[in-house]
């Protein structure tokens, strides 16, 4: 009976030694899967990169609370959502940019006054941008630097210039919606 006892006791040790995996261990044996597949997607080393670091991050803030699930599918599906989000941003950007307007048409003498009233609506909201998110955009999409760059010549995380060009984008668009509205009510 002791021997049952025994190896109940060997097993139950075992079991509670497997549970205590630190999280430098799960750093070790998941980043290297996880970084491959958020790049096979993104195709982006920085961006897969700084989605594996997130992922951690978020596992390292909820560690206690996740301690007993599974691990690994959580990472897997954490930095999925991580690369789905970015590429929406992505998408989001890319779309402004590759705006496509009508051709004018024949005899409509008033449409380079309309354009020029497009990028003075443009420029108004570029304006009126708060300071950092102003001047991170206009090194994007005005003097066309690179992430990376803005973020080291700002001194600031490309999320944070990402967050910054996303949120200019999306103020840009609304801002956009609005005036194309007018211009067809007054046609």
């Amino acid at each position: 009976m002791e021997t049952s006892n025994t190896v109940h006791s060997r097993s139950a040790a075992t079991t509670q030694h497997e549970d205590a995996v630190t999280f430098d261990q799960m750093y070790a044996r998941h980043w290297k899967p996880l970084y491959r597949t958020a790049f096979r997607i993104l195709k982006d080393e920085q961006a897969a990169e700084d989605i594996i670091q997130d992922t951690f991050i978020r596992l390292w803030e909820k560690w206690d609370t996740i301690a007993h699930t599974n691990i690994k599918g959580w990472l897997f599906t954490t930095s999925y959502h991580l690369v789905l989000k970015n590429l929406k941003q992505l998408q989001a950007s890319e779309s402004i940019e590759r705006a496509s307007f009508p051709e004018p048409r024949a005899g409509e003498a008033d449409e380079p006054i309309r354009t020029r009233q497009l990028q003075l609506q443009v420029d108004t909201c570029v304006n009126n941008l708060p300071d950092q998110c102003r001047r991170v955009y206009t090194m994007s999409k005005r003097e066309e630097f690179s992430i990376k760059h803005i973020a080291r010549e700002l001194g600031i995380s490309p999320k944070t210039v990402e967050y910054h060009v996303s949120t200019a984008l999306r103020r840009i668009r609304q801002s956009i919606g609005r005036v194309t509205l007018l211009f067809f009510l007054f046609l």
